[in-house]
């Protein structure tokens, strides 16, 4: 069994909650093991309908928006999602300053975009 040390999973029914160990994921090696943890959720786990709550995390790297685009790729061709829920209006503002806004999904907080998920499946 393998132990999640940068993020914090929370699993209902067929929707997986992540967050962030930490508040701000701007090292490299932070950011690979983030990677690493958020691609075994769903190749092994079979997580496909993923929420990310950025509640917490006031800073990321450019880096870590790859790594959520690479997430997203992978989740596309398996008619998964991934939704961003939570997130800081400064930090929202790196996602609209690079178009990212148009990519994701953004809810306010976890519980409206768990409440998504079940009603898109309904």
């Amino acid at each position: 069994m393998s132990e999640t040390t940068q993020l914090v999973v929370d699993k209902t029914d067929d929707i997986t909650v992540v967050r962030f160990a930490k508040e701000t994921v701007l090292d490299a090696r932070h950011i690979d093991s983030v990677s690493k943890e958020m691609f075994s959720l769903i190749e092994n786990d079979g997580c496909l309908k993923m929420v990310l709550d950025l509640g917490s995390v006031v800073m990321l790297s450019s880096q870590t928006l790859g790594v959520l685009l690479q997430i997203k790729q992978k989740l596309d061709p398996l008619d998964g999602k991934l939704i961003l829920a939570g997130i800081d209006p400064k930090l929202y503002r790196v996602f609209k300053v690079t178009s990212l806004n148009n990519v994701f999904e953004f809810f306010d907080n976890v519980e409206l975009a768990v409440e998504h998920f079940k009603t898109e499946g309904a």
